[in-house]
């Protein structure tokens, strides 16, 4: 059977809720099921989940300081009058994006990678100008039409399955947050986010940045492909594959080719790109995972909110996400993921109901290094499933087995040392549990990462190619050098 997309302009003649707005960056009529009051508070309730499900980084003074640099830009743009306001979020994610109605926001994992405050201002203009170009509008009216809302949780599933290679994972995203799965989901295509690249680059020169500034913020996102692809190489992986909703942005050579042109077009005598201010402002801030979402130092994960410690095989690693820690085996073949179930109230029949949804299958009671416990192994359509669940502090937390039809039997071994490993955290273990944090020194040669990338490779196992990394948030990854005397980031 064959279905056709109707066009956004046909589905509006059949809505009551349809509008006729002229877009501010265009001057063009568009027709859409989101006008302007409707922008904004959809922009309000947006703004509430997103705080809830990333965090709102804990650090007055960097937060007024970006929101600062993003009101200086807003001010230019071309939609100066709405309310608009930025946020560093609390996520080692390398991201940013922003929501109808003038909500902006910056990972401190996206902040780590940046040299400049003109180039923070450059990832700011962008989402700016998404805004400014009502691309989420656009984004809205065909959701509609495609019906995207009840595809959302099956893609996040899909897409988180093909990264760790392992079938289950698909019914674990369907049950994770909706928000999560839309921002990936529901990303722009490659017109609107090469016009919010030309807006960016607009919106730097009119606040005397150089809108040069943008080929180095998207040549950090080039870098971070290129390592990804280099480290999938050294460890005998496949290239990663771009997510299905990635696939309609355009690639990073593209994006690099383009903006290099509209920069060309500008010229003038521009500010200072104030690199000794950003770097100041960041001095400190937290690398990677922190104590509020929980974070691996070693083979260890540390989760002191909740109170609980799990350990890692040898050739296993922690994945974390706001719904869902996973542990992965290196070769993909097997993990674990571990959600919380706070509501069942230590009924572990309810908790294995609640996030497992078995049609069939028979529980164990046992315990786990002290702490009550309840071993599952069961069914949902056709698929084996196992798990245990292990009381702590008022909180049910489940630990489901995934596993490849061709994983080893150690594999299989490790995956239940790990389930056993669960613990509640001692006083050593608060005091063990510190997050890495980015430090900036003065460079006493062209290459001074080695040194320290010997120390990280020590305490933090799970930074893979630490120099690497070292050379990514200094922007001269892969074999670029440094000036001597020059300030340079490293991660403490």
């Amino acid at each position: 059977m064959k279905t056709r997309l109707i066009s956004a302009s046909v589905l509006c003649l059949l809505m009551t809720s349809c509008a006729t707005v002229v877009n501010p960056v265009s001057g063009v009529r568009e027709r859409t099921v989101m006008d302007e009051r409707s922008e904004l508070t959809q922009g309000r309730e947006y703004d509430k989940h997103v705080r809830e499900e990333y965090g709102v980084y804990a650090n007055e003074g960097l937060q007024s300081y970006v929101a600062g640099v993003g009101q200086r830009i807003a001010r230019l743009s071309h939609r100066a009058d709405l309310e608009w306001k930025f946020t560093v979020l609390d996520s080692p994610e390398i991201n940013a994006f922003a929501v109808p109605g003038g909500y902006v926001y910056i990972t401190r994992g996206l902040m780590a990678y940046l040299n400049s405050e003109a180039e923070l201002a450059g990832v700011l203009g962008h989402e700016v100008g998404h805004v400014t170009a009502r691309h989420g509008s656009r984004q809205a009216t065909r959701s509609q039409v495609a019906g995207l809302g009840v595809l959302l949780a099956t893609v996040a599933g899909a897409v988180i399955g093909d990264r760790y290679g392992i079938g289950n994972a698909a019914d674990i995203a369907s049950q994770g947050s909706q928000l999560y799965a839309q921002s990936r989901l529901m990303g722009y295509g490659r017109e609107e986010e090469l016009e919010a690249d030309r807006l960016g680059a607009e919106y730097l020169d009119r606040a005397n940045f150089d809108p040069d500034t943008m080929i180095n913020v998207i040549g950090v996102l080039k870098a971070q492909e290129t390592f990804a692809n280099d480290q999938a190489r050294a460890e005998g992986r496949t290239l990663p594959e771009t997510p299905n909703w990635l696939r309609s942005h355009p690639a990073n050579d593209q994006r690099l080719a383009e903006i290099r042109v509209i920069a060309d077009r500008y010229s003038g005598k521009y500010a200072d790109a104030g690199r000794g201010r950003y770097l100041q402002m960041i001095d400190g801030m937290t690398f990677g995972d922190s104590r509020v979402q929980g974070l691996a130092r070693g083979k260890h994960f540390y989760h002191e909110g909740l109170g609980f410690r799990l350990t890692a095989a040898e050739g296993w690693r922690f994945q974390n996400s706001p719904s869902v820690l996973m542990v992965v085996k290196d070769d993909m073949s097997a993990a674990i993921a571990l959600r919380a179930s706070p509501n069942s109230r230590g009924d572990h029949s309810a908790a294995i109901r609640a996030l497992l949804q078995p049609d069939t299958g028979n529980v164990r009671k046992t315990t786990v290094n002290a702490l009550r416990a309840t071993q599952f192994d069961g069914a949902r359509q056709g698929k084996a499933i196992r798990a245990t669940v292990i009381s702590l502090r008022g909180a049910d937390y489940v630990l489901q087995s995934l596993r490849k039809d061709s994983t080893s039997e150690a594999a299989l071994r490790e995956t239940a040392t790990i389930v056993q490993s669960f613990r509640e955290m001692s006083a050593d273990d608060v005091r063990d549990a510190k997050p890495y944090v980015l430090r900036t020194q003065t460079a006493k040669s062209p290459a001074p990462f080695a040194e320290v990338a010997r120390s990280l490779a020590r305490s933090a196992p799970q930074l893979r190619n630490p120099e690497g990394q070292l050379r990514l948030l200094n922007q001269v990854y892969p074999l670029g050098n440094v000036a001597v005397g020059s300030p340079v980031k490293v991660i403490q």
